[in-house]
């Protein structure tokens, strides 16, 4: 990393010049010259570096942002016409990816920084991972995601969901417990939904109870109590995490349930049960 490298020079510079220059070979003095000559080529470097990253990383997400805003006002016109279904949620899944892919090519910027910030490159991983994790491109975000950062559940439960896909059982289960440790209280709900899920999923039941036995006194979440509740006294059918909404259907482990489209009256007017109101 050029930044590492430029300040080690600064400071060895500064050091020798300090202890040589100065008659009686201060040492003190040489070492703090020489910290002071370091952190004159770190701080501002490393200002200007996290600027241009925020920069790039701020017009990813307003890419998004504003594409799925657009999106979404597309989808209410197309329900309002009474269209839904698979051939509707194919659409709009071609098209989120098209948005996405553009949005990707943002990141490109961020390669030439690479020299500079030895961070760089693992915060792009992490942001490109979940955006092909997102359209479903589990291959290229398997790859990215194993050299990202987990500095939130859901970048770990994505994690978890590819491993699920890739039949790594036991290094889901270690994810967990290690997830789990890491993300107290409510931040560790989505990984006790995930993981009880996959073990309704093999069919281990009395362990998805223990699971989720645990999950509900930490996270205090009615949704892992109820699903506690049905597995407990068999209800296994009714277990579902569909509560959970976008947080949940965005691990494609599920499908969302498209939305139905609902008629209505001209002027506003709402069907009745007998068609008129």
């Amino acid at each position: 990393m050029l930044t590492i490298i430029l300040a080690v020079t600064a400071a060895m510079l500064a050091w020798f010049g300090i202890f040589y220059g100065i008659p009686g070979k201060h040492w003190g003095w040489a070492t703090l010259g020489s910290l002071a000559a370091f952190l004159a080529v770190v701080v501002p470097i490393s200002f200007i570096i996290r600027k241009k990253l925020e920069k790039i990383f701020t017009a990813v997400q307003q890419a998004i942002l504003s594409s799925q805003e657009q999106l979404r006002r597309k989808v209410l016109a197309l329900q309002s016409k009474m269209q839904s279904g698979p051939k509707l949620q194919a659409q709009i899944e071609k098209e989120q990816e098209d948005s996405i892919r553009e949005a990707l090519k943002i990141l490109d910027q961020v390669q030439p920084l690479y020299k500079w910030n030895f961070l760089a490159r693992r915060q792009t991983n992490t942001v490109k991972g979940q955006m092909l994790f997102q359209i479903k491109d589990f291959a290229a975000a398997e790859e990215l995601l194993a050299k990202a950062f987990v500095l939130d559940p859901m970048t770990l439960a994505m994690q978890m969901s590819l491993m699920y896909k890739n039949g790594r059982l036991k290094e889901l289960e270690k994810a967990f417990h290690t997830g789990v440790g890491r993300f107290k209280d409510e931040q560790g709900t989505i990984l006790y939904a995930l993981y009880s899920w996959v073990l309704v999923a093999e069919n281990r039941i009395n362990d998805a109870v223990a699971v989720l036995a645990e999950g509900k006194k930490k996270c205090e979440n009615p949704i892992l109590a109820q699903n506690w509740d049905h597995l407990a006294n068999g209800r296994q059918r009714r277990f579902s995490n569909a509560g959970f909404g976008d947080s949940w259907y965005s691990l494609h482990l599920e499908n969302m349930p498209m939305p139905k489209a609902k008629a209505q009256m001209p002027f506003g007017g709402k069907v009745s049960r007998s068609g008129f109101r």
